[in-house]
């Protein structure tokens, strides 16, 4: 593989890959301890990996200029009632496609990086660009999954190695 040197690229590359990565390190966590709950995040590993990767399809679509689709976590952000459950490993695979889909909507999105859009929120309107929009998506990512190392910390399983962008080019990763 040739090392991309497109800021994009990485950050969309990367993204996918260190959600794919924590995930898989939740695959030997019992059913209990995947969805303890932490006052920390969304709250438990579940629904943390839920929230990422429902935002970056709600992202994928108001970038795009597409109709909101269902939440996969099954409510609104906001709301206290559970998640809809998933596996890890249905968690894996919505985490890929999610990410294959924002890829192809930040392809689309490349020659419109500029533009300011308003963005509503409930009854809140923001204006930002496109570019920021893209740049979010991935740093919400990160945060979040700073919050989920936190979890497997507190759970005594510590993640044995960095999920950062230069890990993600060391292993090589598409």
């Amino acid at each position: 593989m040739a090392l991309s040197f497109d800021p994009y690229d990485i950050l969309l590359g990367h993204n996918n890959w260190a959600i794919r990565a924590l995930s898989e390190r939740c695959k030997p966590l019992s059913d209990s301890e995947f969805h303890q709950r932490f006052n920390i995040g969304p709250g438990s590993l579940h629904d943390t990996l839920m929230h990422t990767i429902g935002a970056i399809l709600r992202w994928s679509d108001r970038i795009d200029c597409r109709e909101l689709r269902a939440s996969i976590e099954g409510r609104k952000p906001d709301d206290p009632a559970p998640m809809t459950r998933r596996t890890v490993d249905q968690l894996i695979q919505l985490n890929d496609e999610a990410c294959e889909d924002f890829a192809q909507v930040v392809a689309r999105a490349r020659p419109k990086l500029a533009e300011v859009r308003d963005w509503t929120f409930g009854e809140e309107s923001y204006r930002f660009t496109v570019a920021a929009a893209v740049i979010h998506v991935t740093n919400h990512g990160m945060h979040h999954r700073a919050q989920c190392m936190n979890m497997l910390k507190q759970l005594g399983r510590p993640v044995d190695a960095d999920l950062d962008e230069l890990e993600w080019q060391v292993a090589g990763e598409p």
